[in-house]
């Protein structure tokens, strides 16, 4: 004998359901439940992956190295003579420091660790400001050493904002006027 449970119908149509129908239907439930489920899980994990992501940026920016190396870097002319850079020791230490800095930064946006956006956002203006003043300074170390890896990230990290930048602020444009109208 079949078993079935009718469900609401037409006197004229057999509208039942058997059990397997109703097991199928109740697995596809659970799996769609299951991708939904699964799907705002992994939303939430790259959330919060960004999230402690700008906060190790934000740690690497707040250093007392970085500080000073980015302020000494602030004060070199634009594409500096590698002559005069390598003449004061500790211009060179701050050269060398913040460069080493934007290339781990620069790997971890391209192993996607960190978003390009995070990025631009909080340190774009340094990165650019930075590769402006020591452009000419990385091209000398590269062929003194032979070797294009040098400063390979951090030169990939700058062409990389100027490509794919879509923030709102900029080198002309501050954070200040940007973001004039902010809410909390």
């Amino acid at each position: 004998m079949n078993l079935r449970l009718f469900i609401f119908c037409d006197s004229q149509q057999d509208a039942g359901m058997d059990i397997s129908t109703i097991a199928n239907v109740a697995t596809a439930i659970t799996v769609l439940t299951g991708v939904i489920f699964g799907w705002f899980e992994v939303r939430h994990l790259r959330r919060e992956r960004e999230e402690r992501a700008a906060f190790e940026l934000l740690h690497t920016m707040l250093t007392s190295e970085w500080l000073r190396s980015a302020v000494l870097i602030d004060t070199v002319p634009d594409n500096v003579a590698p002559e005069i850079l390598e003449a004061d020791a500790r211009m060179l230490d701050a050269a060398h420091s913040i460069g080493l800095i934007l290339e781990a930064v620069g790997y971890a946006v391209y192993a996607r660790i960190v978003p390009l956006a995070m990025v631009d956002d909080m340190m774009g203006g340094i990165v650019r400001v930075t590769w402006r003043k020591m452009e000419r300074y990385v091209m000398h170390d590269r062929a003194r050493s032979g070797s294009q890896k040098g400063w390979e990230w951090f030169q990939w990290l700058y062409v990389q904002l100027e490509r794919h930048s879509k923030s709102k602020t900029s080198l002309r444009l501050g954070a200040f006027d940007a973001h004039r109208d902010w809410k909390p």
